[in-house]
C-alpha cells in the first residue's frame, strides 16, 4: 500500500522542492497544504512540477465563513488532543505585542483558531495521511496542526539541527549537521554504546557547492523591495489575517521609523555597552535570545520577558558574582532591542551588559557558569568545561552538568549547586561522537538563503510571482542536495513502515 505523505509548504518553498525529489524516488501518494502569499498562490494553482493528489491553501479557509464563535467546540478540542490552546495562541507573534499593525480582539483570535482547527480536521479526516512532512513549527497555526497530527498517531518528519559545532578542535560546524525526528530538543539519555542509527549515504559532501548567499544583507535589494512594494498592488491585506492593518502608508511610515530607530539604538549601544571583559570578576554569563523567536514563544512561553528573567537570575546569584548579559547579534534583523529595555538591564545592580560584537566564546571561557533559556550556548559551555542552567530541554542528548530549572523559586539553590559541578571531558567526547554518528551534513540554511536571494530580493519581499522556468532552474541547481535529503526522508519512511510490519506480525 502506498504511503500517504502530507507536506506543509510555506513561503520558503523548501518542502516543495523536497516533495519533487521524494516523488522521483518513492512510490507514494502526496498531498500539500500551502501557506503562501496571493502572488505565490497563482503559481501553485497551476504548477505541474510535483504531482500532488490534492492541495489546499491555508489562508483560503480562515475567516471566510463568518462563523460564530463556538467555545464549546474549542473546549472539546483541548480535551480531545490534550492541548493548551490559549497558551499557544495568545503567545503567537502575530497576536502578541510584536504586531504593531493590527490589534486582534480575543474574539477574533478565537474565531481564527476555530477556523484553523476545523480546516485541519477536515483534511485529516478526508485523506488520513501516514506522514506529515514539515519544518519545525514557528507559529500557533502550524504548531497546533503538528500537535493534532501527533495526537492522531500520524508520523511526523522534521529536519532538526544538531546544535553542535562548539569544540574548536571539532570538524563539526554549528547548523551544518541535521537529523530527522518528530520533535526538537529531545534531550535523550546518552546511549551506553555508540550506535549508528542513521547510516550515512555515500558521497554526501557538499563542499563543492557555492553557498555565498546571506539573509537580508543587501541594501540595494532592500531599496528595490521597497520600491516594488510601493508600486505593486497588495491583496494579502484582505485575504491573510497576518497582513491585517498593513496599509502601504502605514508600512512605509513604519519602515522609515524603523531605520531611524535602529540607528538611534545602534548609536546608544556603541556608546554605552561594555567591550572589555574584566578577568578579576566572577562571571555568570546569560546570552539573550533574539525576539521574536520560536524558542521563546513556543518553546519557553513562560520566559518570554527576558528582562524579568535577567532580574530574577541576578537576584539569585551568590554574593560576589556578577551577571554578564549579551544580546543576540541577529537582533540586527529586528532593528535591535529598545533603548528603554537596555537601560533597564544596565540599571540592575550586579549586571554588566556587553556589546553584541563581544566574542561569546570569550565570555563562556571567562565565566564560572552559563545560564540560557534554551540556547545552544548551554551546550557550548560544556565543551569549555563550564556547567550550565537552562529553562527547557536543549539538544539531542542530556549533559549531566546542564541543569533544567523546574521552578524559579529553586533558582538560587540550582545556581549554587551548578557552580560546584565539574564537566566530565569523557562525557562531552561521547556526546560529540554520538551526535556525529546520528546526524548528517546538510546545508539547510544556505539553500534557504539562496532561495530568498533568488526569488525574494534577499528576503525583503514575500509577495512574489513565481515563474515555472525559474524554479525548475533553481531545483536543478540544488538537485544533489535535495535528492540527498529526500533519500533520508524515504529511509525514515521505510524504517517506520518496517516497524509497523514487525509489530503487526508480533
Amino acid at each position: 500500500m502506498k504511503p500517504k505523505l502530507l507536506f506543509w509548504i510555506d513561503q520558503g518553498l523548501f518542502h516543495y522542492g523536497l516533495a519533487k525529489f521524494i516523488q522521483e524516488n518513492l512510490d507514494c501518494q502526496m498531498y500539500s497544504i500551502f501557506e503562501v502569499t496571493e502572488n505565490e498562490k497563482k503559481f501553485f494553482e497551476s504548477q505541474q512540477i510535483v504531482n500532488f493528489e490534492k492541495s489546499w491553501f491555508f489562508h483560503d479557509n480562515i475567516l471566510k465563513q463568518n462563523s460564530a464563535l463556538d467555545l464549546e467546540y474549542l473546549e472539546k478540542i483541548e480535551k480531545k488532543y490534550n492541548l493548551d490552546l490559549q497558551l499557544i495562541v495568545f503567545n503567537d507573534r502575530i497576536f502578541y505585542h510584536f504586531n504593531s499593525y493590527y490589534k486582534f480582539s480575543r474574539n477574533e483570535i478565537l474565531c481564527i483558531l476555530q477556523d484553523e482547527i476545523k480546516f485541519f480536521e477536515s483534511i485529516l479526516d478526508e485523506i488520513k495521511p501516514d506522514f506529515l512532512i514539515i519544518f519545525e513549527t514557528h507559529q500557533q497555526h502550524n504548531h497546533i496542526f503538528y500537535e493534532i497530527c501527533k495526537a492522531r498517531g500520524i508520523e511526523i518528519i522534521i529536519p532538526v539541527g544538531s546544535r553542535i559545532g562548539i569544540n574548536p578542535k571539532s570538524s563539526l560546524k554549528h547548523g551544518s549537521r541535521w537529523y530527522l525526528s518528530d520533535d526538537t530538543d529531545q534531550c535523550l539519555p546518552l546511549p551506553n554504546e555508540n550506535n549508528n542509527s542513521i547510516n550515512e549515504i555515500k558521497n554526501n559532501s557538499f563542499t563543492d557547492a557555492k553557498f555565498s548567499h546571506e539573509f537580508q544583507k543587501s541594501t540595494t535589494k532592500y531599496l528595490k523591495a521597497a520600491l516594488k512594494y510601493f508600486f505593486t498592488e497588495e491583496n494579502n491585506i484582505k485575504t491573510h489575517y497576518s497582513y491585517f492593518g498593513r496599509s502601504k502608508i502605514k508600512v512605509i511610515f513604519k519602515m522609515l521609523h524603523y531605520e531611524l530607530r535602529k540607528k538611534y539604538r545602534e548609536n546608544f549601544m556603541e556608546k554605552n555597552l561594555n567591550y572589555e571583559i574584566n578577568d578579576k570578576l566572577k562571571i555568570v554569563y546569560f546570552p539573550m535570545h533574539q525576539e521574536e523567536e520560536r524558542i521563546l514563544l513556543i518553546g519557553a512561553p513562560f520566559y518570554t520577558n527576558q528582562f524579568e528573567l535577567i532580574r530574577n537570575i541576578s537576584n539569585s546569584l551568590p554574593v560576589g558574582y556578577v551577571l554578564a548579559v549579551k544580546d543576540h547579534s541577529v537582533m540586527n534583523v529586528r532593528g535591535w532591542r529598545g533603548v528603554r529595555e537596555v537601560k533597564q538591564i544596565m540599571g540592575l545592580p550586579n549586571v554588566i551588559m556587553f556589546h553584541h560584537s563581544v566574542d561569546s566564546t570569550e565570555l563562556i571561557k571567562k565565566s564560572k557558569l552559563v545560564i540560557s533559556i534554551r540556547g545552544t550556548t548551554s551546550i557550548e559551555a560544556a565543551f569549555y568545561q563550564k556547567p550550565s542552567i537552562v529553562f527547557g530541554k536543549v539538544g539531542m542528548y542530556e549533559i549531566s552538568t546542564m541543569t533544567i530549572v523546574d521552578s524559579l523559586k529553586n533558582l538560587p539553590k540550582i545556581i549554587k549547586n551548578s557552580l560546584t559541578q565539574k564537566v566530565n571531558e569523557d562525557e562531552i567526547k561521547k556526546y560529540e561522537k554520538t551526535v556525529y554518528e546520528n546526524t548528517f551534513e546538510f546545508p539547510m540554511y544556505q539553500i534557504g538563503n539562496a532561495f530568498e536571494d533568488e526569488f525574494k530580493m534577499g528576503g525583503y519581499y514575500a509577495n512574489v510571482k513565481i515563474e515555472s522556468e525559474k524554479i525548475i532552474k533553481f531545483l536543478k541547481k540544488y538537485e544533489k542536495e535535495l535528492t540527498f535529503l529526500a533519500l533520508k526522508h524515504i529511509e525514515k519512511i521505510n524504517n517506520h513502515k518496517k516497524i509497523l510490519r514487525d509489530s503487526n506480525q508480533n
